[in-house]
């Protein structure tokens, strides 16, 4: 047989003929494969082999210890001090001999031993890291990942503006000069795609205007997302929230926008804009370099470098999807929302004001008058001061209204989207009240008298044992009249004498993935000089490029065209 050299593609078709078997069809499968790539079947077995695992029978006690972590042992009490209480081991162990002395606990190494296999252990308390399974939206536009940092050795200088480096700025040694602003990097990610878009801002804090302000300048080029995806900051609060809100309004026929956070101290959750802004501080470097050099650097300067490493960054090959995220966001066919840049800044960033509900529900702004429903919890509010959005480019009003001790607490569900809709002036004397006042009285009606009802219905039912009906519970229901017959069906009872005559088809073997000559062409093209010399060798194998072989005999053939030519050494000897 001869020595045949397994490609890559092999190896992969070979494996997944050969999972999942053992035994006598496993070796009736590698004998197969054997033929079909030229290989002895022990061959098979050793690229298959972790497929199969070790192959040793389990010990018969399964390997059980004398000390178990199992709830209502004595080694539970004791870990329940590590877990609950955040005490050492040594203090644990300690407390549980105390409290029962007769228990028995095992030693401080071995407790230690168990308590980091059971990822209990103080390194994994400490880094306090939570489970995550990777995910990957569908398609572009559908998750935008969104965050901010710092960068550590950037600042601003207010009186020159231009860039400055400062090191050293800490906790323990913070930065006193009140001329000097932080710079900060706000990085946004098509969860898709991986485009990336960048922008800086200099502000000694990021606040929830400011990030609303970047979303602006990035749903502008880049389209709204259906959701913002964060973590749990506190930019993502206040205006934040409201600019949410209002976005989802604009949007509800079109699938609405959502933000979603997630949990504390899951930072891998948000891991590709996390990733970004690694690579952001990275290509500052670049930065560091022109400043060490004298040129001047300002935030526009800084905003239009970050406008071509972005663009250089979505052009090129991402190593996770094999393509370029530019590629990867047009190849799919998806709806860009958009929305005119000044009226989506005037829409999220409208100013919250104080305002006076006047006791017929009405509220002044800019020369109008707005009305909000005469309901609860709005008409508890009349008369006392609330805080409203009033955005000029949407027909929602964002109402804010006070709690008991008279604070504006909108994420306890203080805050209310209500229809813009202006007050009209009542002509004199019909005194009318809101249609809403007139529902609720109606509302009330109906129930009192619902409530009369069953007070006599089960009056009559307790005197004479006659109840109500109720359709299809105690009276049956006739069918609705119709003119369509329905003829039955005709049907077929197989006896079991007829299922069990019938052999069971073998499932058809696995033979391998088929390409033609163009396919080949692109899969094969990196291993020549060029695509030429790649179209010239592969022409031997399709004629006329027809026809169509299995990519591994393929592989197969290009290896061996390739190997280097085996060089028979020379003989020397003597001249005498």
């Amino acid at each position: 047989m001869p020595n045949t050299k397994l490609g890559n593609i092999a190896k992969e078709e070979i494996r997944n003929a050969m999972r999942g078997l053992t035994g006598s069809p496993a070796k009736l499968e590698a004998e197969r494969l054997a033929r079909i790539y030229g290989v002895k079947w022990q061959h098979i077995y050793r690229v298959t082999s972790d497929l199969r695992g070790s192959g040793r029978k389990p010990r018969a006690d399964r390997g059980k210890r004398i000390y178990e972590l199992a709830e209502g042992t004595d080694l539970w009490y004791a870990a329940q001090f590590v877990v609950s209480d955040k005490l050492d081991p040594k203090e644990a162990l300690d407390v549980a001999r105390l409290r029962r002395p007769e228990a028995k606990l095992p030693s401080l190494e071995y407790f230690r031993r168990i308590l980091a296999e059971h990822q209990l252990g103080k390194k994994s308390l400490r880094s306090a890291r939570r489970a995550y399974r990777r995910w990957e939206a569908e398609y572009p536009g559908q998750i935008f990942q969104v965050d901010c940092t710092a960068l550590k050795v950037r600042w601003q200088d207010e009186r020159s503006r231009r860039i400055l480096r400062i090191e050293g700025i800490d906790k323990n040694h913070p930065q006193t000069d009140s001329t000097k602003l932080r710079v900060w990097q706000l990085m946004l990610v098509d969860d898709c795609s991986r485009r990336r878009f960048l922008r800086y801002i200099a502000t000694s804090h990021i606040t929830s205007r400011d990030m609303v302000q970047f979303e602006c300048d990035a749903f502008s080029e880049l389209g709204i997302p259906h959701v913002l995806y964060s973590d749990n900051g506190p930019e993502f609060k206040g205006r934040h929230t409201k600019a949410t809100r209002i976005l989802n309004a604009v949007l509800a026929d079109e699938g609405g926008f959502q933000h979603w956070t997630h949990i504390p101290n899951n930072p891998q959750a948000s891991g590709k804009v996390e990733v970004a802004h690694k690579w952001a501080e990275k290509m500052d470097r670049l930065v560091g370099l022109a400043i060490t050099e004298g040129q001047i650097v300002t935030i526009d300067r800084l905003n239009e470098f970050a406008d071509r490493i972005c663009d250089h960054y979505n052009n090129r090959v991402h190593r996770s999807t094999g393509e370029t995220p530019m590629f990867r966001w047009s190849n799919r066919r998806i709806v860009v929302r958009k929305i005119d840049p000044a009226v989506i800044e005037s829409a999220l960033l409208s100013d919250e004001f104080p305002v006076v509900l006047d006791p017929s529900m009405t509220f002044a702004r800019d020369g109008q008058i707005y009305r909000l429903p005469g309901v609860e919890p709005f008409l508890s509010a009349a008369g006392k001061k609330i805080q409203v959005v009033v955005p000029p480019a949407i027909d929602t009003i964002i109402v804010t209204l006070p709690n008991l001790n008279g604070k504006f607490e909108p994420d306890h569900g203080g805050e209310f989207e209500v229809e813009k809709v202006l007050a009209e002036t009542d002509v004199a004397g019909a005194f009318r009240s809101t249609a809403a006042s007139n529902a609720e009285v109606l509302k009330k009606r109906l129930k009192d008298s619902r409530k009369q009802e069953i007070r006599e219905i089960k009056d009559k039912s307790k005197h004479t044992g006659q109840i109500a009906p109720v359709p299809h519970l105690n009276v049956e229901m006739e069918l609705p009249a119709t003119n369509v017959a329905a003829f039955p069906h005709p049907e077929r009872i197989f006896t079991a004498e007829e299922v069990a005559a019938v052999t069971p088809l073998p499932t058809p073997a696995y033979t391998g993935r088929e390409i033609g000559y163009w396919e080949a062409v692109g899969m094969f093209a990196d291993r020549f000089a060029s695509i030429e010399d790649a179209k010239a060798a592969l022409l031997n194998l399709f004629p006329e490029t027809q026809g169509s072989l299995p990519a591994a005999e393929v592989e197969a053939h290009l290896e061996q065209l390739l190997a280097p030519a085996i060089q028979t050494p020379t003989r020397l000897r003597a001249v005498s």
